[in-house]
């Protein structure tokens, strides 16, 4: 009976948890747009409101994933490294995000990057949490790419 009772409460506790966060989902606004580019890591919104990033699953990932309204947090992990749409190979990054905005009308923030101790800023994301528009510029790159985001509950 114990077992049952523990098994139970640990699959309550655990579908609460998954339910309660929200990933947010952004697609092109434009729906002929063929852009291979996304918003990246994919973001969601935790239980208690804090912006978080799905990085947990990284090869090598150590850090934080999840920040408050004005906080910071950092990251490592081994992502394939792309300049110019040419594979530079596996690499231990660094990333961070600091100040990010995080309220009920707005989700704003930078991510930034270092290999040693140089950090570059490599992408900023402004998503209109009232209206869902959202818009993405990676750093080296001309110009915004324009996204509709929509919050989407987790499932099991």
């Amino acid at each position: 009976m114990k077992l049952v009772f523990t098994c139970s409460l640990i699959l309550a506790l655990t579908s609460s948890i998954a339910q309660a966060q929200s990933r947010i989902m952004c697609e092109p606004s434009s729906k002929d747009d063929k852009r291979i580019t996304a918003i990246w890591p994919s973001p969601y919104l935790s239980e208690k409101g804090k912006l978080c990033f799905e990085v947990k699953s990284w090869t090598e990932y150590s850090g934080q994933n999840c920040v408050t309204h004005g906080g910071k947090i950092s990251w490592k992990g081994l992502v394939i490294v792309s300049v110019d749409g040419e594979s530079q190979g596996r690499n231990l990054r660094s990333f961070r995000v600091h100040k990010p905005v995080v309220n009920d009308e707005l989700i704003e923030y930078t991510i930034e990057s270092s290999r040693d101790k140089n950090w570059e800023p490599i992408q900023h994301v402004r998503i209109n949490r009232l209206s869902g528009e959202a818009i993405s510029y990676f750093i080296k790159l001309h110009g915004g790419e324009p996204y509709q985001c929509r919050l989407e509950k987790r499932k099991l």
